[in-house]
């Protein structure tokens, strides 16, 4: 599945999601509404219609183009 319009695919370790941020689950892409900060360097993001998430190691994150004036520190994954 692909991406939502009006984002960019950024491979983003736990400390670097933003509020916003969009993640995929079951085909379908929930921003983070809510952050905290977990063990080991681990986030727990919480979503809207959503369980919350251990985020643990760095994934794809689909990032609103308006939040993406910051890449990631392992950079840009795919062109916008």
């Amino acid at each position: 599945m692909s991406r939502p319009l009006g984002t960019s695919e950024e491979f983003l370790l736990p400390h670097e999601v933003q509020l916003g941020d969009l993640f995929q689950f079951d085909r379908v892409w929930y921003p983070v509404k809510e952050m905290r900060t977990g063990t080991g360097g681990a986030r727990v993001l919480h979503f809207d219609g959503h369980r919350p998430y251990v985020m643990s190691q760095a994934e794809i994150v689909a990032r609103p183009n308006n939040l993406a004036t910051q890449q990631g520190s392992l950079g840009r994954l795919l062109s916008p």
